[in-house]
């Protein structure tokens, strides 16, 4: 009789997936009536398409775990907080005309922990005659191996609006945390919580294009597995002062299931291209100096 293990494993992935979420919620406002709507009906959507296999293939009960036996808590490790080395905001240009401010980011992990459970970033604009600075717009970045610099390029969500971008920063402001002792896991937990090297990346030439107008990056990945990883590509002035950056993708502005700048590159050594429209490219920098995260080469 086949076994339905699987089943759950994969449920067990979708609670825990849940629960972290649920658990970076918590500081936040309560969600809109509509909002929670929308939850609730992407809920129904995956109960309507995980139909219940022929009765036929049904596993005898007793081979499913009987508990939440590999529930991790990501929050369980000691509390620290992840550096933020430089950053900088520009505006651009997107598909529909509209200018957009985009950032780039340096972050860096000092501990020889990977850091699972990164705290928000926040992007924050300063307050007239020297008040508090709001923030207007806040996101997570993926997990940070141990003792590592990664590179991570952002659009804000919203168009352009009536501000300087010198007054934007970027702060953080909630803990993150390491990863739990392996020793106290279970195997299957430990899986979830390791967090291994990136993949390095190396920009090979920046040559132009006539159509569209623009530049065509080629760059190489060094990855020691086959993996899907969030590029992102810097833009730096000819002093090297960031800029800011982009998620690496055909549509850097696109959101849908923040699929934005995420590639899969194979083992070993790979070549890849990445196009850029002109307007992409911020004012005042360098083709020379672009690079490709989110970890560079000897970076």
């Amino acid at each position: 009789m086949p076994s339905t293990r699987w089943i759950s494993a994969a449920a067990g992935r979708l609670r825990r997936f849940a629960a972290r979420a649920a658990r970076r919620a918590e500081p936040l406002p309560r969600l809109p009536f509509a909002v929670a709507l929308a939850a609730a009906a992407v809920v129904l959507a995956v109960s309507v398409e995980w139909q219940p296999r022929p009765h036929d293939d049904l596993a005898d009960v007793s081979e499913l775990p009987t508990g939440v036996q590999d529930w991790v808590d990501f929050t369980s490790g000691p509390q620290v907080e992840f550096e933020i080395l430089e950053y900088g905001f520009s505006t651009v240009t997107d598909e529909l005309g509209d200018e957009r401010v985009i950032l780039g980011a340096v972050l860096y992990n000092p501990f020889d922990s990977p850091i699972i459970g990164p705290g928000s970033l926040d992007v924050t604009l300063a307050g007239d005659d020297g008040g508090p600075a709001a923030v207007l717009e806040s996101f997570y970045p993926n997990a940070i191996p141990a003792d590592t610099a990664v590179e991570l390029g952002f659009v804000l969500k919203s168009a352009m609006f009536e501000a300087d971008v010198a007054d934007l920063g970027l702060e953080t402001r909630e803990p993150s945390f390491l990863a739990p002792d392996p020793a106290e896991l279970t195997e299957e937990a430990r899986d979830w919580t390791t967090v291994p090297p990136l993949p390095e990346v190396e920009v090979l030439s920046v040559d132009p294009l006539l159509s569209p107008e623009g530049y065509r990056v080629h760059y190489r990945v060094v990855s020691d597995t086959a993996r899907e990883i969030q590029l992102a590509v810097m833009f730096r002035d000819a002093a090297g002062v960031l800029l800011g950056g982009l998620p690496a993708g055909e549509d850097p502005f696109s959101f849908e299931l923040g699929s934005a700048g995420w590639r899969t590159v194979l083992e070993g050594e790979t070549v890849q291209e990445l196009d850029l429209h002109a307007a992409w490219i911020p004012e005042g920098a360098d083709l020379d100096r672009i690079e490709i995260g989110p970890r560079t080469i000897g970076g």
